[in-house]
């Protein structure tokens, strides 16, 4: 069984995000970060792996904004605005290393990629592990220094 694309894992929680998300959501959509990105903050034995960042003196995960009825702001009645360009974590949602099924508190059945698309969903896995791997590094050096705003966080992020 393949993805339903039916939505729930887009309309329940927030997307966590990496530095090169926005950067590849950025370029395909021509929108400045600071009209998709968002933080949350913080807390005790989260499920996700990103890094929390001192953003304002607060420990927050970048996630894509959320419309006022608590959707992801690139989810529409007609799927994902950007689905070529979705986040790294949307690409291997609901899977893990190894191709595990995490326990999925959005998608409403159990499925299993097979063929080309499980090549995809282990590409996808690795280059997740790996920008995983290098926001970490970026997120204990911008932490060490204390932090800032997000505006400066993006700015920070951006840069070469």
């Amino acid at each position: 069984m393949n993805c339903a694309r039916c939505g729930a894992c887009c309309t329940s929680f927030g997307v966590c995000i990496t530095p090169s998300d926005i950067v590849r959501i950025s370029l395909a959509t021509s929108m400045r970060p600071s009209q998709f990105v968002d933080t949350v903050q913080d807390y005790p034995n989260r499920e996700r792996e990103e890094p929390a960042l001192f953003i304002d003196k607060e420990k927050q995960i970048l996630v894509l904004k959320r419309s006022k009825e608590n959707v992801c702001f690139f989810y529409s009645d007609e799927g994902c605005k950007i689905y070529h360009y979705r986040p790294l974590l949307c690409r291997t949602y609901p899977f893990g290393e190894g191709m595990k099924s995490m326990c999925s508190r959005a998608c409403p059945s159990e499925w299993a990629p097979e063929g080309s698309e499980r090549e995809q969903y282990g590409h996808d896995i690795f280059l997740y592990e790996k920008e995983l791997a290098e926001f970490q590094k970026f997120a204990k050096e911008w932490n060490s220094k204390g932090g800032g705003s997000l505006s400066k966080l993006l700015k920070a992020l951006l840069s070469p």
